[in-house]
């Protein structure tokens, strides 16, 4: 089910995604609307960095889940991802 999550403005905002096991070693995604592969608009992936550098992904894959990062929070970021 879809969440809600809030900050505001210049803070600092964790979004964590538990995933099931057997996808450990699969890369993660956090992208701006749908994840549509091809279209750029991964925001940040698993293992890579990210074009903007206030976006991080960890990926605990201990726990089975993944930690996205969003610092300096602007208006711009608002939206679905």
């Amino acid at each position: 089910a879809p969440e809600i999550v809030t900050g505001h403005i210049g803070d600092r905002l964790n979004i964590t995604c538990a995933y099931e096991h057997g996808y450990e070693s699969n890369s993660k995604y956090f992208c701006k609307g749908e994840c549509i592969f091809g279209i750029k608009n991964i925001m940040v992936e698993s293992g890579s960095p990210a074009e903007d550098m206030r976006f991080s992904l960890t990926d605990n894959i201990k726990d089975t889940v993944f930690t996205i990062t969003i610092t300096d929070l602007r208006a711009e970021d608002e939206g679905k991802y």
